[in-house]
């Protein structure tokens, strides 16, 4: 008797094109990469993002989205073009005496470990 045998390195080529294509795409029509011009690559059991962003949020939502659609490792070699993350502004008013913001959450520390 003859078995067919399968190894993990003959992984289907349309199964790669179809993640490859669906990732494409759901980064096509994300909010927020309208400006991004990435492409996807699926090969040897992974995914890798390349191409141009505007910042770094647009590249860890481009990474975020090919992590949802893909069990695949995700690699990304985005060049980001400029950062979009701003400095935060004071707060125009003193928000420790003030009674409007009593009992309400302003801002979280977190602890990092």
């Amino acid at each position: 008797m003859f078995f067919p045998v399968f190894s993990p390195a003959s992984d289907s080529s349309s199964g790669q094109c179809a993640t490859s294509a669906a990732i494409k795409s759901l980064l096509a029509y994300a909010h927020g990469l309208e400006d991004c011009q990435i492409d996807v690559e699926v090969s040897s059991g992974i995914v890798m993002l390349t191409g141009k962003a505007n910042c770094i949020a647009a590249v860890d939502t481009a990474i975020g989205i090919a992590a949802d659609v893909s069990s695949r490792p995700v690699f990304s070699d985005i060049d980001v073009r400029e950062t979009c993350l701003t400095p935060p502004t004071p707060p125009a008013r003193d928000l420790e005496r003030d009674p409007r913001t009593s009992g309400k959450i302003l801002h979280m520390k977190r602890d990092k470990t």
